[in-house]
């Protein structure tokens, strides 16, 4: 006996849609061997040239043991190198190396892919409201 969407609370659909989306992403992320979070830090670098490891992990919400996870992956596949803070010798920044920013396109490539498939048979305005309430559930749960 299958089970409707209609039938399922709103916490148990997002839970499915979310599963539904990161597989989606692992599948399609799997030549570059990275993850949707990993796919996220390469972006970030690359928007922001350099950032230390406590600001990446406070952008993204991971606690030291998950960003250290993540952040060692990538170093060793190649995509990201740790460099001293110029003012801080204690601090390491992170930056992209030459792999990182050149597969920058193909994983921007593969996020527009997921996300025109997430929002298929949706209107622009649909679609901002969706980020305005996903926004505000973020903002009820921090």
């Amino acid at each position: 006996m299958q089970c409707s969407l209609n039938d399922i609370p709103d916490l148990g659909l997002m839970g499915i849609v979310m599963h539904r989306v990161m597989q989606m992403a692992k599948s399609r992320y799997q030549e570059f061997d990275l993850n949707w979070s990993q796919a996220s830090i390469l972006f970030t670098l690359h928007d922001h040239s350099s950032m230390s490891q406590k600001a990446l992990a406070s952008q993204f919400n991971m606690s030291p043991p998950a960003i250290t996870s993540a952040i060692q992956k990538l170093e060793r596949g190649g995509y990201i190198k740790r460099r001293p803070d110029e003012s801080d010798q204690r601090v390491m920044r992170l930056e992209l190396t030459e792999k990182g920013t050149s597969c920058i396109q193909a994983v921007r490539d593969v996020a527009e892919e997921i996300r025109e498939l997430v929002f298929r048979g949706m209107t622009q305005e649909e679609i901002m409201l969706f980020r305005r309430l996903l926004i505000q559930i973020n903002t009820n749960l921090e």
